[in-house]
């Protein structure tokens, strides 16, 4: 008789053992484009990956060292995924390039680390592969060590990396002090069965909320996020597909205290919540699509810890997951991206009318109002988890609308909102089956909260779009533009506290003889 618990271990622990070994292959490998040693090693990671998640939903057994849930499946699926095309991308991208050897050691040490986090079931293994995914990223981070933006951004990312470290280690310790258990599993079962949460605990659950909002690069610490586009493709996808998903991943791994804790959820609310709709909207007045994918990835971040302090997990997963694949997506094809905003670029704009907002609205209640009896859910966040989607296929619809008329066009709006609401339906209802979230809902105060963001967010929305060369549209347009200068302050802070040596720019040898010629040429 074989032992299940045994063997699906070694499926999970498998994964990062590969990367880790690759990593040490690609390193000491003597020749610079070694492609057999890294393309085994990125498919065997994924084969693992998959054979855990198979093995552990036919024989489900509880873990010791190893968490063998779905949220570890699906994580490790995404991880393995996500790395074996960075890994295929990276090998064209950077073919030729004398650091391509570091680049990849660094790569697949940082997917062991990931992994590690994914899978592992105590507190100090969790931190170590925290701190090792920082340090390993800020390599990365410094590819181009000549550029100054690229140093400025990884100078700023390790210091707050720092900081979220700290906090990290402070609430695991708290964590350790008060229930006398390295296993996370055993910690969340004891605040489960608890009727109320211990001071240590809420301490604990504050610590860990302000870790997630540095690592998801919430205001006024997302500069290094933004300016990180200086560093090669893969990295950008790298970030922003994975390692800054990480705070997410973190509150959802920690829900049954997180739901307990109102003080960590107000604090995910408060700095998450406007930071969502703020980058939301500031994403709008960017011309580089890099740049406007970056502040993207701080909207989205925001609005998944919101989804988290409402208590909303497995729409939080949801989240995490498409974001990942549309990051990864959308940074290794920027190319064809940039083609297509040129294009709606050149598409004029129409402001629905009375009638396509009020047809759309009708459309999007004929979806919402049925879901939300056949899903037979009360509770404030449910309801507000519905109409969200809701307001989002309204806005989409009228614009479809508005670009033509006719019945046809009718017809091809109700297709697309049904098929949009389906797809949400399925996969939120299978995130929910899944990862089987806690009961406990923020209450409707915080709700009230998010939905005045919302409101906040489609008026400001409806005048960039719409009503952007008018005098109040273009003052809020400067002031988005400049993002509220809060990136400014916190660079001049950050400075002052830790000073950075940065690169100077040398220019060519070419180059500073015109300038000098024609600097004597002005003079005489």
């Amino acid at each position: 008789m074989f032992d299940v618990q045994a063997i699906e271990s070694l499926f999970y622990l498998l994964v990062p053992l590969l990367y880790g070994a690759g990593a040490v292959a690609t390193g000491l490998a003597t020749k610079p484009n070694n492609l057999l040693v890294r393309s085994l090693t990125f498919k065997l990671a994924f084969v693992s990956a998959v054979a855990a998640a198979i093995t552990s939903w036919l024989w489900p057994v509880a873990g010791v060292w190893f968490s063998h849930g779905p949220l570890a499946s699906i994580m490790l699926l995404l991880i393995t995924l996500l790395g074996m095309v960075l890994g295929r991308f990276s090998e064209r991208y950077l073919a030729g390039d004398p650091g391509q050897r570091s680049f990849m050691v660094w790569l697949q040490v940082i997917l062991a680390s990931v992994a590690f986090i994914a899978i592992t079931n105590h507190l100090l293994v969790f931190l170590i592969s925290w701190i090792a995914i920082s340090i390993s990223l800020h390599q990365l981070l410094m590819f181009f060590p000549d550029r100054p933006r690229a140093a400025l951004a990884a100078h700023k990312k390790f210091i707050f990396a720092r900081i979220a470290e700290l906090c990290l280690g402070a609430g695991f310790l708290l964590l350790y002090v008060q229930y006398d258990t390295p296993f996370i599993d055993r910690i969340l079962a004891q605040v489960s069965a608890s009727p109320e949460l211990p001071a240590a605990a809420h301490g604990a659950a504050i610590l860990m909320a302000a870790a997630a909002l540095f690592k998801c690069a919430q205001m006024p610490f997302h500069g290094w996020l933004i300016q990180v586009v200086e560093s090669p493709t893969p990295v950008s996808a790298l970030l922003h597909a994975g390692v800054v998903n990480l705070g997410g991943f973190l509150m959802i791994l920690m829900a049954p205290l997180i739901v307990q804790a109102s003080a960590a959820q107000w604090l995910l609310l408060l700095v998450a919540g406007p930071t969502a709709v703020f980058a939301s909207l500031v994403m709008m007045t960017r011309i580089s699509i890099k740049v406007r994918l970056a502040w993207s990835t701080c909207a989205q971040m925001g609005w998944m810890l919101v989804e988290c302090a409402l208590g909303l997990y497995e729409l939080a997963l949801l989240h995490l997951v498409a974001h990942s694949a549309y990051k990864a997506h959308t940074f290794l094809n920027a190319g064809n991206t940039v083609e297509l905003s040129m294009k709606k670029r050149l598409v004029a704009i129409n402001e629905p009318g009375p009638r396509q907002w009020l047809t759309a609205a009708s459309f999007a209640a004929l979806f919402m109002l049925p879901t939300i009896f056949l899903a037979n859910e009360s509770a404030p966040a449910d309801l507000f988890s519905w109409v969200v989607p809701g307001i989002a296929l309204t806005i989409l619809l009228s614009e479809f609308l508005s670009a033509s008329g006719g019945v046809l066009t009718l017809g091809r709006g109700l297709l697309l909102g049904a098929v949009f609401w389906a797809l949400y339906w399925l996969q939120k209802t299978f995130f929910g089956l899944v990862l089987t979230p806690p009961d406990s809902q923020a209450g409707l105060e915080a709700v009230g909260f998010v939905a005045v963001l919302i409101a906040l967010l489609v008026r400001g929305y409806y005048q960039i779009r719409y009503h952007r060369f008018t005098s109040a549209g273009a003052r809020l347009y400067r002031f988005l533009f400049a993002a509220g200068y809060l990136d400014e302050w916190s660079t001049r802070l950050t400075l002052k506290i830790w000073p950075a040596k940065l690169p100077n720019v040398v220019r060519p040898r070419a180059m500073v003889s015109v300038s000098s010629t024609s600097g004597s040429r002005e003079s005489a």
